[in-house]
């Protein structure tokens, strides 16, 4: 018997995501928020992203960004406390070559953590990185700090491809806020909303911690903890969707990795209301391989 055919071999073409597997797969109970909620449907919308030590929101943003190049919308990600690995994680867990995206002006990237906070190498571009390859040296102080990255975004978002709908992911504001490189969260706030006119809609990572955000006597609180609060408690209430990552409530669990609550925002209107966006608190889990199941109490 002549020996089968030979399988044809896989394409060479990385510029869109491939089929996606069960690690990069966007959990159902997540496609109205993530897919179809106001960052991908709304202009001008605002969502806010927080999360606490024990219950990172790595995995949700990865599957934000997957959900944005898969439907062809151009991503300008704003690196923050995860800096430039990013792309790695992103590149293996959903399949996505982002180095490919950003030759064909779907991703661009800013690395602010590297390119505001580590010292400057005499003969090299230790800079600001943006899409395609290029960098921007920079050697910003604390007081053009909040310039220079919207210089950065703005040439970042240039390069994606021309009348595409740019969502911005600005990824760990307040570690930006943290290290002193801007001017304090009123800086940031202005900073997001001048970012925010240029672009179809944002989303912003913060953290929330209860040491951080639930200030008690002003005499017993540092100016970190003021910040911290100022800003995540302005963002939330600027938002159009506030979706909350939090460990349980009972503690550990071998099959729960913690509780993803959604919310409406305060800047929502009844007229943008979506299916889905009236919020609801689920539970998810983040297995090794890098699949998320995501359910309902009791499921």
């Amino acid at each position: 018997m002549p020996p089968p055919p030979a399988a044809p071999p896989p394409s060479t073409s990385s510029s869109y995501p491939r089929t996606p597997s069960s690690s990069s797969r966007i959990p159902p109970r997540l496609e109205a928020y993530v897919a179809s909620g106001p960052l991908a449907r709304d202009e001008g919308s605002l969502t806010v992203v927080t999360a606490v030590q024990g219950a990172s929101a790595n995995w949700l943003l990865l599957r934000y960004l997957y959900a944005l190049l898969a439907g062809g919308v151009g991503g300008g990600g704003g690196g923050g406390s995860r800096g430039v690995e990013e792309r790695g994680v992103i590149g293996v867990v959903l399949g996505m070559d982002l180095n490919a995206l950003c030759k064909n002006g779907r991703f661009a990237f800013v690395d602010g953590l590297t390119g505001l906070c580590a010292p400057v190498v005499p003969g090299s571009s230790n800079g600001i990185i943006v899409g395609g390859g290029a960098t921007t040296t920079t050697t910003a102080s604390t007081t053009d700090s909040d310039n220079v990255v919207k210089a950065c975004v703005d040439t970042a978002a240039a390069r994606l491809t021309a009348g595409s709908r740019t969502v911005l992911l600005v990824d760990g504001l307040d570690a930006y806020v943290a290290t002193g490189s801007g001017s304090g969260a009123a800086g940031a706030a202005s900073l997001i909303m001048s970012l925010r006119e240029n672009v179809h809609s944002t989303l912003v990572t913060l953290a929330a911690d209860e040491p951080l955000v639930h200030m008690q006597a002003a005499a017993q609180t540092t100016k970190l903890e003021r910040e911290q609060a100022a800003l995540v408690l302005g963002q939330a209430h600027a938002a159009d969707q506030v979706v909350s990552l939090r460990r349980l409530d009972t503690g550990a669990a071998a099959d729960v990795s913690g509780v993803l609550r959604v919310v409406v925002g305060p800047a929502a209107t009844a007229a943008n209301y979506g299916d889905g966006d009236e919020g609801e608190e689920l539970l998810y889990h983040v297995a090794g391989d890098g699949s998320v199941r995501v359910f309902e109490r009791g499921a």
